[in-house]
């Protein structure tokens, strides 16, 4: 066995994953809140949207990948490993929400926070054997 197959190192990658997510929600949430408090920005139909639809969708995803990584720590990984399969087209799946809703500052860091959570999936997908 590896390093890179250990139950560790996966256990590792799974709560990577778990933590990526969970950041990508609390920066929308985050996002939501700050350009919903700016009335210029408080009405634009992207906002409403992420406020109705995306991140309620997103909060839900987060309650299951944490669910599921708690279920991989006690031996269970098929659970995680497809909640990492579904995020794997996570940008694709927000195709339809601008980044931009609450500016571009906030726009950069949700896609930085984006990438990373399709990237913590890949790898977890991969080091598991299940991409």
């Amino acid at each position: 066995m590896t390093a890179e197959t250990s139950p560790v190192y996966l256990e590792q990658l799974a709560e990577r994953f778990a933590k990526a997510f969970a950041a990508f929600v609390e920066a929308v949430r985050a996002a939501i809140e700050q350009a919903a408090a700016d009335p210029a920005m408080g009405a634009l139909p992207g906002l409403v949207n992420w406020q109705t639809d995306a991140l309620p969708r997103l909060e839900q995803e987060n309650t299951a990948i944490q669910n599921g990584l708690a279920r991989s720590l006690i031996g269970e990984t098929g659970t995680i490993a497809q909640l990492a399969r579904d995020q794997l087209g996570l940008a694709k799946r927000l195709d339809g929400f601008p980044l931009d809703f609450a500016g571009a500052d906030q726009a950069n860091q949700l896609d930085q926070l984006e990438t990373a959570v399709v990237v913590a999936a890949y790898r977890l997908l991969q080091y598991s054997g299940n991409l």
